[in-house]
């Protein structure tokens, strides 16, 4: 009902009021907390049922933890996971003289945990008010009470013509607007077969042809910028790197499903992101990109940035959708899809910030040109892929697909750092399979990955060296699914819980009870975060079984 509600609320001229979590974000920032009165004076505003508001309120992580005048937190995702096996978050707490999610008495500093801050290139990192330190000394920074912005390696493309590094100079657009009308743009990404970048792959064009067809009367377009997978920080880079190709594959999707607005869902981990985007916003208002009769062309598209407040599942379409209101950010049952029933009920593209960065490749050379990026495999386009510290050479890097996981870190990335060796890698996130050490000929694509229980995802690649403690990162990859369950559905919500309690107890663990409880979350689960979180704990399973201490 509160979906409905907010729809009929926020539609057309009420659509830039603040909503429920952009009012309560606001009164946390002011006193630290998040209050009953907070709660109540939002629901006044917004126009919501109070108990709609207080279910924002007890959801977001941005709004449950306690804040000092100076808030402390330390990245727990799983690249410095590899980095630290978690010390630097025991060393930070004990330096503050504070457990997680403690005050000091008079309320002058606060400590907490975050998932992920983008800067797995440089783990482990710590987020200081909204200064990110990052590195080996990152702790010793902190505590200092000295911490400077943490530098960002460059990023590398390996092709002859970058389509995602090079920057965006709306030529795409452009030529769109003077050479193709709608349906014929829509073609060209149809015959590109562009597939998702942000995790299950799903070809971007029949997501668009869905959005066209359907009765609305407004259409949307969403870019999901809200990458939670720890050890990514390829969607990071764009955004604030490149924001005027995303910018420009936003409005070429708008032009051609007819959508004159788009919304981007940006990560508050991202503390950089929102601002750079505003002002990209800004000069391409300036320069006649975006707003009201695009050069001339009759085509109007404007674009609006949204902060989240702490929530990896906010990442799945629907969940995200519910964010982007404004409400608590759990997912929905599909049908009806987001390309019928999206952005206050009506007709929305939802695609991943790379996937709509590829676009303008496509709108100014067109499909061919974009198949002929890979030419070794059947995927068309290129694929940025970041690496962990873990590596010689971590950073962002654009390659075609097909390459060997081999090459990729050995060539690419430079190998392992200080003479280690990889013992396993994870692939595009924490629902990505686990690839053994002896599996590094696999070729990184779609169905290649696929065999082997993994997954292209958002392209991040984690390598744990051998000295990872194989039962300890299965405690830690079911701690994150645990905390970052939405709760809506009992199998994920209780399931992951059960199966962390299983490994963290230090007692041997029944493996036909444990893989039981992963069919029920694969079987069971409302969305990808539950039916997902099954494929690393099955590669660990197959792959590394005698170190999990399961009973006999």
């Amino acid at each position: 009902m509160s979906r409905n509600l907010v729809e009929l609320i926020r539609r057309h001229d009420q659509a830039a009021a603040p909503t429920a979590l952009d009012l309560l974000k606001a009164a946390a920032e002011r006193h630290g907390s998040v209050t009953a009165d907070d709660v109540r004076d939002a629901a006044a505003a917004s126009g919501l049922p109070e108990a709609t508001v207080y279910g924002v309120a007890t959801f977001y992580d941005d709004l449950n933890e306690p804040r000092g005048d100076r808030h402390v937190r330390a990245c727990s995702g799983t690249a410095c996971f590899a980095a630290t096996a978690g010390r630097h978050i025991a060393e930070l707490g004990a330096g503050l003289g504070l457990d997680v999610d403690g005050v000091k008495g008079d309320g002058s500093v606060s400590f907490g945990e975050v998932v992920c801050l983008g800067f797995c290139h440089s783990s482990p990192a710590v987020i200081d008010g909204r200064t990110v330190v990052a590195g080996a000394d990152a702790v010793q920074t902190v505590l200092a009470g000295a911490p400077a912005p943490a530098a960002e390696p460059d990023w590398v493309s390996l092709l002859e013509q970058p389509v995602l590094t090079r920057s965006g100079d709306w030529s795409g657009l452009a030529r769109a607007l003077r050479e193709l009308e709608p349906e014929q743009l829509l073609a060209e990404v149809e015959a590109a077969e562009v597939r998702g970048r942000g995790g299950a792959g799903f070809p971007a064009g029949v997501k668009w042809r869905f959005t066209r067809a359907a009765t609305g009367a407004d259409k949307f377009i969403v870019a999901n910028g809200d990458e939670g997978d720890p050890g990514s920080y390829i969607d990071k880079y764009l955004m604030e790197r490149n924001p005027q190709l995303v910018l420009e594959g936003m409005a070429l999707a708008g032009y051609a499903v007819g959508a004159a607005h788009g919304y981007i869902l940006v990560r508050s981990e991202y503390p950089l992101s929102k601002p750079t985007l505003d002002a990209t916003i800004a000069k391409a208002h300036a320069d006649g990109w975006l707003g009201s009769d695009i050069q001339g062309s009759g085509f109007d598209f404007d674009i609006t940035v949204v902060e989240g407040a702490g929530s990896y599942v906010v990442g799945e379409e629907t969940a995200l959708l519910a964010c982007l209101q404004g409400l608590r950010g759990t997912v929905s049952a599909r049908p009806p899809f987001p390309a019928e029933r999206g952005v206050h009920g009506m007709p929305t593209v939802v695609n991943n910030v790379e996937t709509l960065a590829n676009i303008p490749y496509i709108a100014l050379r067109g499909a061919q040109a974009y198949h002929d990026l890979s030419p070794d495999t059947k995927t068309a386009g290129s694929k940025l892929v970041c690496f962990n510290e873990r590596f010689s050479r971590p950073t962002v890097y654009e390659v075609p697909f097909g390459m060997s996981m081999r090459r990729l870190c050995d060539e690419v990335a430079g190998g392992m750092r200080d003479g280690h060796t990889v013992k396993a890698l994870q692939i595009g996130g924490p629902l990505g399979g686990i690839l053994p050490a002896h599996l590094l000929d696999t070729a990184f694509d779609f169905e290649p990955l696929a065999a082997h229980g993994c997954m292209v995802g958002h392209g991040s690649i984690v390598a744990f060296d051998e000295d990872m403690d194989m039962r300890a990162l299965t405690v830690h990859l079911l701690e994150f699914g645990a905390h970052e369950s939405c709760g809506k559905c009992f199998p994920c919500r209780i399931g992951l819980r059960r199966a962390h309690e299983m490994f963290s107890a230090g007692t041997p663990v029944d493996r036909e009870r444990f893989e039981q409880l992963l069919e029920t979350l694969e079987l069971g689960s409302l969305c990808a975060h539950g039916s997902g979180m099954p494929a690393p704990l099955r590669s660990l399973l197959t792959h590394f079984a005698d170190e999990l201490g399961l009973a006999s």
